[in-house]
C-alpha cells in the first residue's frame, strides 16, 4: 500500500482514521474523502436565530475540512446575518467565502443531509439540528423536538452543528457502527442534566470575560477562538486576548484547524488568530514562546486562561503560573477514541495537574499504518513518524471549544463549575461529568467582564 510524497506536515489528521477502518493506504483514504459531500438544507427559521446561523456556519467551517467531495447548502435568499461578523454582508455570501457551493447535488450512500429547521420529507439517514443558547445537539430528522428557549447567542448553535457534522461523518465514513436512533446533545448550562430538561436551560446572558490568556493555538486553541469570537459582546474593544503559542501553520492543519485556510501556510498561529479576534473589534497581545516554568502571569494579564496543548509536560505546571481559573482540555488520538473530549478545571480540583499527566506517555504507533506508510526509498524512520501522528478533526475541536466555551460563561453568569467533563462523540449517552461545589462568580471576579449586546438590547 504505497502513498504518495507526504510529510509529517502535509499529513491528512481524518485519513488515517480511514485508514486504521478500512484497512487502505493513504491515498485510498483521501480518495474516500473526496467522495464525501455534506448537504446543509436549511428553512427560513435561519434568519430569525443567532444560535441557527452558528450552527450552519460551523457546519460548514467543519465539514469542508472532513467531506472533501464538498458542501453544498440550500437556503432562502436574502437572510440577514445575526452574528457579529465583520463584514456586513448578506448570510447568504458568508456560506460562499466560507467555502459554501449553492448547488444542491443528489442523495447518495456518500452524503450525509443534515437539516437546520424544518424537515417534512427527510432523505434516509439524514438529520436535523436543535439550539438555543444553552443547548445543541442533534436528532435523526423527522423526530420531533422540543427546545424552546428565550436565550439566543451563538455557543449553543457551534455545539450542535458540529455534533451534526461529527455523527454524520462517523455514519458516512464508517468509522462507527452506532446509528443515532434518539435525540443527542448537550446542555451548556448544566452539562450533568439531560439537555431537552427544562432546568437544563440557563439565565439570560448577562457577563462575558473582559480577559483570557489562550495557551496553545492549534486545534482546540482555534476551535475555542471559534466559539469566543462569535459571542453577542457589546463592545469588543474592551476586552483583551493574550495568544501564546510559537507553531507555524503547516498544510495538515487544514483538516483539523478552524482558523486554518490554505492561504496562511507559513504564517504563525499567533498572527492568524490575532486577525480573527481583532477584525471583530477585540485587543490582543501576541507572545510566541512556549509555555514554561518561567511563564508568570503578571499583575494586568489575564487571570483566566484557556489551555489546548497536546502534549504533557506543559500541563504539569499550569498551576505554577498564577491563574485564578486554568480550563483545560484534551482529545483522544487514534482512530477509535479520536472523538473523546476531557476538560479539566484548575485550581483547588481534586486532582493536579502534576499528578493527572505525570508521565508522558509516548503510545507504540499501529504496525498497519506504519506497513501503510512505508514506500521502498524509506528505512522506516518516516513511516513510524506519520502512524504516531494524531488522529484530529475540526468538529471534534468545536465541540469541545463549546464546552469550554460554556464553562466560562457559566463562571462569569452565576453556574456551577465542572471539575471534569468526560465524553466520546459516537456514545449516545450524557456526558460523564464531575460537579464542584463553590460560588464560581467568586472565582471569575478578578478577571473583570463585559456587557453583552443582548443586555443592550434589553435596555432599549
Amino acid at each position: 500500500m504505497n502513498t504518495p510524497s507526504i510529510t509529517a506536515n502535509s499529513l491528512n489528521r481524518v485519513a488515517k482514521a480511514i485508514m486504521v477502518k478500512h484497512n487502505v493506504g493513504y491515498e485510498e483514504a483521501c480518495a474516500i474523502l473526496g467522495k464525501m459531500r455534506l448537504r446543509l438544507i436549511c428553512d427560513v427559521s435561519i434568519g430569525q436565530s443567532v444560535a441557527m446561523q452558528a450552527a450552519l456556519l460551523t457546519a460548514i467551517n467543519t465539514g469542508k475540512r472532513a467531506f472533501l467531495g464538498g458542501v453544498f447548502v440550500s437556503m432562502p435568499r436574502n437572510i440577514r446575518c445575526l452574528l457579529p461578523w465583520p463584514t456586513h454582508q448578506q448570510f447568504n455570501s458568508i456560506m460562499s467565502i466560507m467555502g459554501a457551493s449553492f448547488v444542491m447535488p443528489e442523495n447518495d450512500s456518500f452524503t450525509q443531509t443534515i437539516y437546520f429547521g424544518s424537515a417534512p420529507k427527510p432523505v434516509d439517514d439524514s438529520l436535523s439540528v436543535f439550539c438555543s443558547g444553552w443547548r445543541g445537539g442533534v436528532a435523526p430528522a423527522g423526530v420531533p423536538v422540543s427546545i424552546s428557549s428565550p436565550h439566543d447567542f451563538a455557543t449553543g448553535g457551534v455545539l450542535a452543528g458540529a455534533l451534526a457534522v461529527a455523527r454524520g461523518f462517523l455514519r458516512v465514513s464508517g468509522l462507527s457502527s452506532r446509528s443515532l436512533e434518539a435525540p443527542q446533545g448537550i446542555s451548556l448550562w448544566r452539562p450533568d442534566l439531560n439537555w431537552l430538561d427544562s432546568a437544563a436551560d440557563g439565565p439570560e446572558l448577562e457577563s462575558l470575560p473582559k480577559a483570557l490568556w489562550m495557551l496553545g493555538l492549534g486545534h482546540l486553541g482555534q476551535a475555542n477562538l471559534w466559539n469566543i469570537g462569535l459571542l453577542p459582546y457589546q463592545s469588543p474593544k474592551d476586552a483583551t486576548f493574550l495568544l501564546q503559542d510559537f507553531d507555524t501553520v503547516v498544510r495538515g492543519n487544514y483538516s483539523s484547524q478552524l482558523l486554518c485556510e490554505q492561504n496562511n501556510i507559513g504564517r504563525k498561529k499567533t498572527r492568524i488568530c490575532s486577525e480573527w479576534l481583532e477584525g471583530r473589534g477585540f485587543n490582543t497581545i501576541v507572545t510566541e514562546r512556549p509555555f514554561d516554568e518561567t511563564t508568570k502571569r503578571t499583575a494586568d494579564e489575564p487571570f483566566i486562561a484557556c489551555c489546548g496543548f497536546d502534549a504533557a509536560k506543559p500541563r504539569r505546571i499550569l498551576e505554577n503560573a498564577g491563574f485564578d481559573l486554568i480550563v483545560e482540555c484534551a482529545l483522544g488520538a487514534d482512530a477509535a477514541r479520536f472523538d473523546r473530549i476531557i476538560l479539566h478545571t484548575f485550581p483547588d480540583a481534586r486532582r493536579q495537574p502534576a499528578d493527572i499527566w505525570a508521565k508522558d506517555h509516548q503510545p507504540e504507533p499501529d504496525q498497519r499504518l506504519v506497513e501503510a506508510f512505508r514506500t521502498k526509498e524509506d528505512c522506516g524512520i518516516l513511516a513510524e513518524t506519520l502512524a504516531k501522528q494524531a488522529v484530529s478533526s475540526s468538529f471534534v475541536g468545536a465541540i469541545a471549544g463549546a464546552l469550554v466555551t460554556g464553562e466560562i460563561l457559566r463562571a462569569f453568569n452565576g453556574g456551577v463549575r465542572c471539575e471534569l467533563i468526560q465524553m466520546q462523540v459516537r456514545q449516545n449517552d450524557l456526558p460523564s461529568v464531575v460537579l464542584k461545589e463553590e460560588i464560581y462568580a467568586v472565582r471569575a471576579a478578578r478577571s473583570g467582564f463585559c456587557q453583552t449586546f443582548l443586555q443592550q438590547i434589553l435596555a432599549i
